[in-house]
């Protein structure tokens, strides 16, 4: 999730365990312990489904971002003259967090940087993200070695 803090990831990690095991209760086993532990799968990363299925997970998230880019992100010129042409990292982070079309949703890239990491995804998300830069550049705006691909 884009920018959330270590605590907030850990609490999010317990509430979907309590829906779990809540869900597992009103379903009954065997299919309720098989849901649950296919979600513990899941989080745990140790099959190669699990790995597969949150890559797709964040690279779905990545292709949103990118596609709300594309339809919303404004030109930088034109978001700057709106701000009597000043410009810093804070104010565009502020800003594409009140409305994306003032600025790029760096949060989604940034977070997602890492994460993926099967071959297929990795070549899919470095693709993705040459093409985000692309548009960017066309709309005026960079992107910070952050949201590049890491190896």
């Amino acid at each position: 999730t884009p920018h959330c803090e270590e605590g907030l990831v850990a609490t999010k990690y317990d509430k979907e365990k309590e829906a779990m095991v809540k869900i597992r209760e009103v379903v009954g086993d065997p299919l309720g312990l098989e849901l649950y532990e296919l979600w513990k799968e899941y989080e745990e990363q140790t099959t190669t489904e699990a790995i597969y299925c949150k890559d797709i997970d964040k690279f779905e998230m990545i292709v949103q971002g990118y596609e709300y880019e594309k339809e919303h992100l404004r030109p930088r010129a034109e978001v700057e003259g709106t701000k009597n042409g000043s410009s810093n990292d804070d104010e565009e982070e502020e800003a594409h967090k009140r409305d994306v079309s003032n600025g790029p949703l760096r949060g989604f890239f940034v977070s997602t940087n890492k994460s993926i990491k099967s071959p297929l995804f990795r070549r899919l998300d470095r693709e993705l993200r040459e093409k985000r830069e692309a548009m960017l550049q066309k709309k005026g705006w960079s992107v910070t070695e952050e949201e590049r691909q890491k190896s």
